[in-house]
């Protein structure tokens, strides 16, 4: 299936998946200046050039006043590697 997003069952931000908790983790996306993301749901991965996983998230701007906005949070899988190649407004 690759190129096509498979989508993911999720029932809530307790059950995260581990494939999708450790790329969370592991891309450091918990780290960015400017802005804090708080997963709300996985939406799918998909097969690329390694794995991409998906999520919505809530995006908060580090603005004054602050700005909270959800996105669409890209996370790729490479070997080893984890890195954030997408955040998009939705």
């Amino acid at each position: 299936m690759f190129g096509k997003i498979q989508l993911e069952q999720f029932t809530g931000l307790t059950s995260m998946p581990q494939d999708f908790a450790s790329a969370w983790s592991g891309s450091g996306v918990d780290q960015l200046v400017g802005a804090s993301y708080k997963p709300l749901m996985c939406v799918g991965k998909q097969q690329v050039k390694g794995t991409n996983y998906i999520f919505l998230a809530e995006q908060k701007l580090i603005v004054h006043p602050p700005l909270r906005r959800v996105v669409k949070l890209t996370i790729n899988k490479f070997g080893d590697a984890y890195e954030l190649v997408d955040v998009e407004e939705i």
